[in-house]
């Protein structure tokens, strides 16, 4: 059986522009599982930018995930 799937296109979180995101922000998130001794590594995804905001998002999501650090220390 065929089955559609509404798709949700990734838009730009720079303020109120709206255009489609050509870039994806991405971090690993570590986490242990209860009584495990394994590390389970996790890509996630911070967020979203077009061509036109890709230094702006960048250091937005510094800011958020680094707190006061200088965020252009931040590789």
């Amino acid at each position: 059986m065929i089955s559609v799937n509404k798709l949700h296109p990734n838009l730009c979180k720079h303020g109120s522009c709206l255009q489609r995101a050509l870039y994806e922000f991405t971090d690993v998130k570590t986490t242990k599982p209860d009584g495990s001794v394994a590390e389970h590594k996790e890509t996630i995804i911070l967020g979203h930018a077009c061509e036109n905001h890709v230094e702006e998002v960048n250091k937005l999501l510094k800011e958020i995930h680094y707190g006061d650090k200088e965020s252009d220390d931040i590789q």
